[in-house]
């Protein structure tokens, strides 16, 4: 009861959140998007580094495609939940480590993308050595010196206009889901090499709620799980601007409200 009233709760706060980020001033300048989001390190199965042991979905299942891996629709703290059973993945409990802090199996940090401008309407950040951190966090390297065992997400938002017949577009490996509307819009699930996917925002406009000057999320979760490639490219012609995590949430809109008291301190 009390885990479902505070994803709830989290849940009202990221509504609350794209509202006020609406009203700020666009991350996207002329020549470039930058997106902060976080990074999860992750040690591989049957090894220990730095006092925290494997985790079983890293450098363990191989090889090949799991569509479907996570639940159409975000849960209600903003991140996938597991779909039923899958070959690459052990358990709900493991899969839900992939994206939320544990000490136990993984250490986090920050990371910022800058999709620059490769047209006037297209961005892209594109990477086919994606290896963000090396020698960092767990600092393991589980082949030629690079750390095959990580996570990303980037929480975006964007302002729905039919008429500029927009798409969003993601290349890369291991696994890769793209949510619009905290709805599932690019599956590329399961240990694999590098894949492709595409969105045209109109031709899902419908079926995913998207209504002409309104402002929605796109959230992208990425897992690197397998040696021995890491590509991550992500191309688009949306002005993306980045917000916080769910979990951020509550600290900005506390923040916010004791910002707001101190002015009515003042005022009166």
């Amino acid at each position: 009861m009390f885990k479902n009233h505070t994803l709830n709760t989290l849940r009202l706060l990221q509504v609350c959140a794209i509202a006020l980020f609406a009203a700020l001033p666009a991350v996207g300048h002329a020549d470039s998007i930058t997106l902060t989001g976080t990074i999860r390190d992750f040690n591989s199965w049957g090894t220990t580094s730095n006092g925290v042991a494997g985790h079983i979905d890293f450098e363990n299942p191989c090889c090949g495609d799991d569509k479907n891996i996570t639940q159409a629709t975000l849960g209600l703290d903003g991140k996938p939940i597991l779909n039923g059973s899958h070959w690459s993945v052990n358990s709900a409990a493991s899969f839900y480590q992939w994206y939320h802090d544990d000490p136990t199996v993984n250490m986090s940090a920050a990371i910022s993308l800058t999709l620059n401008q490769i047209s006037p309407t297209t961005y892209q950040y594109s990477s086919n050595s994606f290896f963000p951190i090396d020698g960092q966090l767990l600092n393991q390297s589980a082949c030629c010196g690079h750390n095959y065992g990580f996570t990303t997400e980037f929480h975006t938002l964007f302002n729905y206009q039919s008429g500029n017949n927009d798409t969003f577009a993601f290349s890369g490996d291991d696994d890769v889901w793209v949510f619009i509307n905290n709805q599932l819009a690019i599956d590329l699930g399961g240990v694999h090499g590098a894949e492709a996917a595409s969105v045209s925002l109109n031709a899902i406009a419908n079926a995913f709620g998207l209504s002409d000057g309104n402002n929605y999320t796109l959230d992208i979760f990425q897992a690197e799980r397998h040696t021995s490639g890491s590509n991550f490219t992500m191309t688009t012609s949306l002005q993306l601007q980045s917000v916080p995590e769910p979990e951020s949430y509550a600290l900005l809109l506390a923040a916010l409200g004791i910002l707001a008291a101190t002015r009515r301190r003042r005022v009166a």
